[in-house]
């Protein structure tokens, strides 16, 4: 996983390279515009220079840790319900849409750039969208399956869940399940058939957290959080499944996290470590723990 941290925040950093030279080729190129006059070259530059500001802006942070988390603050997206999710969505695709039409006809940029935006739209209305539209939330039988192997405790109520598969009997290596309750958030990754590590977090202790977009045209999500501890736990969903949406659960997380550090204050005790990693079996058997736990 550390691996893969590191090759994504690479990534990121290509990409704030790339989006501070489109912010100077297409300032130069509004600059020019202006002073010849040519008005419609000066508003599509323009328009890609406030894009390369907006990239850089969401890009700020991506690489480490910065601000702390403030309750109910930041992560707009994610907190938007489904339905402004799709607004949010359908118009980012017109906007990509409309101004690649016009750099293709007007700027004559190459053509892979313009298939490259095409892809990306598609992949926005055909996998983005149907996740978001199609996320399932676990049914009582899949909730008292969670409690009956020890993921989570029966005086928990569950909040969200993501999954990279259909039902618990059939999964494989690298396989995960991901789920946040009032009080903690649980990765269970699964290291080979019926048996899986579990890292859990409590929510109270949560001080930071980042998501960054991965894979093609972001369709996966890294999500690292870390604590007053300074632990970090660093949650890889990819996102190929149409019934279980990164977005949504992130939505679910940021809500279980502002409740639970609002009431943080009134809570004397808490019955779970702050962090705590565990070996347990799918099937279950006898756990083994793999990093002595911090209690709160």
């Amino acid at each position: 996983m550390e691996e893969l941290v590191r090759s994504i925040q690479k990534q990121v950093r290509i990409k704030k390279v790339a989006c501070w030279a489109g912010l100077i080729m297409f300032g130069l190129c509004t600059l020019v515009g202006i002073a010849a006059q040519e008005w419609l070259m000066t508003l599509l530059a323009f328009a890609m220079t406030i894009l390369s500001v907006y990239g850089l802006t969401m890009m700020r942070g991506m690489t480490k840790f910065t601000k702390e988390y403030q309750p109910g603050k930041g992560y707009g997206y994610y907190r938007r319900t489904v339905q402004q999710k799709l607004r949010y969505l359908t118009w980012g695709q017109w906007l990509v849409g409309g101004l690649i039409v016009l750099m293709f006809f007007i700027f004559n940029v190459r053509l892979s750039a313009f298939l490259i935006a095409i892809l990306g739209i598609l992949t926005i209305q055909f996998s983005i969208k149907k996740r978001i539209k199609n996320h399932q939330e676990p049914d009582v039988t899949e909730l008292e399956e969670f409690v009956r192997m020890g993921i989570v405790s029966p005086h928990e109520q569950t909040i969200g869940v993501y999954k990279d598969f259909q039902h618990l009997s059939h999964t494989f290596r690298g396989n995960q399940i991901v789920i946040v309750t009032d009080k903690r958030l649980i990765s269970v990754f699964v290291e080979e058939q019926g048996r899986a590590v579990k890292t859990e977090m409590l929510l109270s202790g949560i001080n930071k957290i980042r998501a960054i977009g991965t894979g093609f045209q972001g369709q996966g999500i890294l999500l690292s959080v870390s604590n007053c501890d300074h632990n970090e736990l660093h949650i890889h969903m990819v996102g190929k499944s149409i019934f279980f949406s990164p977005e949504q659960f992130i939505g679910s997380l940021l809500r279980a996290l502002d409740a639970a550090l609002k009431s943080r204050s009134y809570s004397t005790e808490e019955p779970f470590p702050v962090y705590q990693q565990t070996r347990i079996s799918l099937h279950p058997s006898e756990q083994g723990l793999l990093h002595k736990p911090t209690i709160a």
